[in-house]
């Protein structure tokens, strides 16, 4: 149904649906304008509460899209279903990207018990939470920059029993050297992947695992993965995430430390 109704307003780009709340990826070369009838056309056939359009990329500190309201009530505030957990979060105030999923996925099925775990731009908490409730760590330091990402991270951790989850107000770079020694640091953040890495690396215990979120440039042929790879010391695996514009790709590089 609603591919037939992108092919009626010609509109390609993919189309979320959080709870009773969609979301339009606006294209390169459409105006929010252009899309309201689309939108309405949606509200009604699925009956949503409200529609979004959301203009690609995000800011750098924040992390935060870029949104604009199109039909429907002006709510943004959703309840969110991932692998099972249920997560409340504002798409408007705090990260958010269905994209990650496989990823959330596999790296807190990776946790063992007892560890310290440090999540260096943890959002609105999915993957430190996931990676408490299956891995039983001895803590997840939760952190981010952005003060909704915080509240949402609390709200997250007791909706879902995360106990282990220490949601942190703070920023990352600052706030990890005051950390203990960790044996697993997350850092999903490719904007900074290179500053991210020169600072986890050195709060890692030996052995330990960072799994950092890498902006890579390749030219015409060449891997992603294996560029990753390559500038990166320890690295021992890397897949692409996404293809984030030509010639540019989001690769995660799971590193050993020495």
């Amino acid at each position: 149904m609603i591919r037939e109704l992108a092919r009626k307003y010609g509109t390609w780009q993919r189309i979320e649906i959080l709870s009773d709340v969609g979301i339009i990826g606006i294209p390169f070369d459409r105006t929010p304008e252009e899309l309201r009838p689309f939108a309405e056309d949606l509200l009604r056939t699925l009956r949503l509460r409200s529609v979004w359009g959301r203009y690609r990329g995000v800011d750098e500190v924040s992390r935060v899209g870029k949104y604009v309201h199109l039909a429907g009530e002006r709510v943004s505030e959703v309840i969110y279903k991932e692998h099972g957990f249920k997560f409340v979060l504002d798409f408007t105030k705090v990260f958010f990207s269905q994209k990650l999923m496989f990823e959330h996925d596999r790296l807190s099925r990776l946790v063992r018990e007892g560890e310290v775990v440090i999540n260096m731009f943890a959002g609105f908490g999915p993957l430190s939470i996931m990676s408490c409730k299956r891995g039983n760590p001895r803590a997840v330091y939760s952190i981010d920059i952005n003060p909704f990402a915080y509240y949402y991270n609390l709200v997250n951790a007791d909706l879902n029993r995360a106990y282990c989850v220490i949601p942190m107000w703070r920023d990352a770079f600052e706030v990890i050297n005051e950390l203990p020694e960790a044996d697993r640091i997350f850092a999903p953040l490719p904007e900074l992947a290179d500053k991210a890495y020169e600072v986890a690396i050195r709060r890692l215990k030996p052995g330990g695992t960072l799994h950092l979120f890498a902006q890579v440039e390749v030219q015409k042929g060449e891997d992603p993965v294996k560029v990753a790879m390559s500038k990166y010391r320890g690295a021992f695996f890397a897949r692409v995430v996404r293809s984030y514009k030509p010639g540019v790709y989001h690769v995660i590089v799971d590193i050993k430390a020495d």
